[in-house]
């Protein structure tokens, strides 16, 4: 299958990272993966991201912080999606600029679409 866009997960639980990172393989998006924000910061170096999946509670610095300094250090054209149960952070964060928030637990289809459509949004930039 043609690669259609370049996705960056970055959660500390390997679990949901390698669900992710099969799903998302399966539709044909190349995927990139990190388990913490230093991993996720060197990955980008290398590369941009066209989208960014991104956990917010992490050992480190969390996703809400490492979303701030994307957005506020070249990459404020990249979408990232907060996953998280937190429906409080979920909240404020979406007030900050971030684009979109995917809630734990998630399923597969709710997944696809919303990577789908930002991808869509971020290929058009």
């Amino acid at each position: 299958m043609q690669s259609i866009g370049d996705i960056l997960v970055i959660d500390d639980e390997p679990t949901i990272v390698e669900f992710i990172h099969e799903a998302l393989t399966d539709e044909g998006y190349v995927v990139r993966t990190a388990l913490t924000s230093a991993d996720a910061c060197a990955t980008i170096a290398e590369r941009h991201p066209a989208l960014v999946l991104l956990d917010v509670h992490m050992p480190g610095k969390s996703g809400d912080v490492l979303a701030r300094d994307l957005k506020n250090n070249g990459l404020a054209h990249v979408p990232i999606i907060i996953m998280t149960a937190d429906a409080q952070v979920a909240k404020s964060l979406a007030m900050e600029g971030i684009d979109d928030c995917l809630a734990k637990p998630f399923d597969l289809d709710e997944l696809i679409e919303c990577v789908a459509k930002h991808i869509r949004r971020s290929c058009t930039v």
